[in-house]
């Protein structure tokens, strides 16, 4: 009897906790549910903070590189700008010269002087500027030999005689020694400067001494101190004529 009784009190507890384990089971499916939502939401936050991450970097670089070819963009802009103005400048002075030759045109062509007449009188003027360029070099060439057959003439005259050299030889003092008594100067046979000959050394004017070349080269010489002659040292950039 207690055994039934037992029993009956064990099945009465059975059907009432039934009904509350199968809502704790339900609960707890419906919370690994809930866990596991929230668990794939949370894996899907972090995958749209790395593509958000990513894109930012990417956006950064885009900007950039985006500020770099404006930077150059508007450096080009500012090189094309001085350009355009610097050919302004020249268009204006094109335009200026043109109108400055139409001018001169109207003017010849009223004095009835043709643009031909003009070319050919320009040619000519330039055939004379080469032939008066060719008589100098040619005369420069006379005097060179003159000046020659005067040295020359001088050594056979005899040892009395001065060495003839071309007149208004100028030039400077380049070096000087003291000691062996010589002067280097910036004048030579080019300038018309002979052995021998003998030039004067001023300073500010004024008569410092005398020199006679011992060795000419083209473009520079060598020349003795004469004693006789000297009124003080010479210097470097003294003078020297003849």
């Amino acid at each position: 009897m207690v055994i039934l009784l037992g029993l009956g009190a064990l099945g009465i507890a059975q059907f009432k906790v039934a009904p509350k384990i199968s809502m704790l089971e339900t609960d707890l499916s419906a919370a690994e549910e809930a866990r596991y939502q929230a668990e794939n939401a949370q894996r899907q936050a972090e995958s749209a903070q790395r593509t958000a991450e990513e894109d930012a970097e990417t956006l950064r670089g885009d900007l950039t590189e985006t500020k770099d070819k404006l930077n150059g963009a508007m450096q080009f802009g500012a090189m094309q700008k001085a350009r355009g103005d610097g050919l302004d400048v020249e268009l204006t002075t094109t335009k200026e010269t043109l109108i400055e030759a139409q001018r001169d045109i109207q003017a010849w062509e009223g004095l009835g002087v043709t643009p031909q007449f003009v070319i050919t009188m320009k040619d000519r003027l330039n055939d004379a500027h080469d032939e008066i360029a060719a008589i100098n070099g040619e005369k420069e060439v006379l005097i060179r030999q003159l000046d020659q057959i005067k040295y020359e003439l001088s050594r056979f005259v005899g040892p009395n005689q001065k060495v003839v050299m071309r007149d208004g030889i100028e030039g400077s003092i380049l070096s000087v020694d003291s000691d062996w008594g010589f002067v280097v100067l910036n004048v030579g046979e080019q300038d018309g400067v002979r052995e021998n000959g003998e030039l004067m050394i001023s300073r500010g004017g004024k008569l410092v001494g005398k020199v006679q070349i011992s060795s000419v080269e083209n473009d520079r010489s060598i020349a003795n101190v004469m004693p006789g002659w000297l009124q003080t040292d010479i210097q470097v950039g003294d003078e020297v004529l003849y």
